[in-house]
């Protein structure tokens, strides 16, 4: 079979005057194409009709390695359970959405051009070398979607804020902020959702620009509005936060990376401008609102529905930081997770032990 090489059909030439005369035929055919643009009435006439799409490509490298030795023991989360736990989205992809591992199909939306981070210094152990974590940042100066960016879950009966309660809910969220000022003259918003319009139903959890978080659940058209005492948020620190409310007694709870807060009246009182939107929002206000944008690295966000977690499930999350089980840290066994094992050392075959019984040849 005869073979050829494609580029022999049309080589461009190395001689120095034919070089120079193709350079000129580009420039004479730019010329000429710029006087027939000139007598155009209307130069749109030249475009397509196309939609203009903007298109960018990003190249991440974050690289993680696990060493399996065969020391540990390990053991299934709760979480998800197909019952409780409504939205579970952790922060560590890019593009158009986050995926639910809750299994209820909560996906979240993603607004604007976050990016992904190196989520050093946090670690949820499952990595031995390289990354540890990684985090999605939303709302950075050097972004052309600042003050823009958040996430939207669409609303789903399954995952409501307090409409129809019975025991109460658990809201999760580890993140990092890098600004505590407010933003367009709103206090930083971690999520935000409404239930029902007008509203009689909702939370909202944001943190003011001395550090305080702020927590509201609205039930039944009433507000328990909880805040932190003292200054709680410092900027470039990760931090798990867990948010509780139990319908009996109305008794509202903030952990900070495991300390049970001492809380004050105080919180947010109003919600998004349009309020006929009912979806779940974090990092912003929802619709109709432009202020509130949080500067910030999101990890994990967690809804746990009808369950009221305890300080002692709190602690077991923050030991492993993955489940409210109690397993220790770099045991929890993840799904759709492997790694080749790694012997911590090599055992040669001898004689001992080994006896003619059951071995036959």
């Amino acid at each position: 079979m005869s073979q050829f090489n494609i580029r022999s059909i049309r080589e461009i030439s190395n001689d120095p005057t034919t070089k120079f005369a193709n350079q000129l035929a580009k420039k004479l055919a730019k010329f000429l194409n710029q006087q027939q643009i000139d007598k155009l009435e209307n130069k749109e006439d030249i475009y397509s009709d196309g939609q203009d799409i903007d298109s960018i490509v990003r190249f991440n490298n974050f690289t993680s390695t696990k060493r399996f030795d065969g020391a540990l023991q390990f053991f299934p989360p709760t979480e998800p359970d197909d019952d409780k736990c409504r939205v579970w989205i952790q922060a560590k992809n890019a593009g158009n959405e986050i995926p639910d591992m809750s299994i209820k199909d909560n996906h979240a939306d993603i607004f604007g051009d976050p990016i992904l981070v190196d989520g050093a210094p946090f670690d949820y152990g499952i990595h031995t070398g390289g990354n540890k974590s990684v985090a999605l940042r939303f709302n950075r100066p050097t972004s052309l979607f600042e003050n823009t960016e958040g996430l939207k879950i669409n609303h789903n009966t399954n995952m409501r804020a307090s409409e129809g309660l019975v025991t109460g809910i658990s809201f999760f969220i580890r993140f990092r902020i890098f600004d505590l000022g407010q933003q367009a003259g709103a206090n930083r918003t971690l999520f935000e959702k409404t239930d029902n319009n007008p509203i009689t139903d909702a939370v909202k959890v944001d943190v003011d620009d001395s550090g305080r978080l702020r927590f509201t659940l609205e039930n039944t058209d009433v507000q328990y509005r909880q805040q932190t005492a003292t200054s709680t948020i410092a900027t470039n620190t990760v931090y798990e936060c867990w948010f509780t409310y139990a319908k009996s007694g109305n008794v509202q709870h903030i952990y900070v990376n495991n300390v049970d807060k001492s809380l004050t009246v105080g919180g947010p009182t109003a919600y998004h401008d349009d309020q006929t939107n009912l979806n779940l929002s974090i990092f912003r206000q929802g619709a109709g609102s432009d202020n509130g944008h949080t500067y910030a690295d999101l990890y994990d966000f967690m809804e746990l529905r009808e369950k009221v977690v305890s300080a002692a499930e709190v602690g077991y999350h923050y030991t492993n930081k993955w489940t409210t089980a109690n397993i220790p840290f770099g045991q929890v066994m993840i799904s759709n997770y492997w790694a080749t094992p790694y012997p911590a050392a090599q055992q040669a075959y001898t004689t001992a032990g080994y006896t003619t019984v059951g071995y036959n040849t």
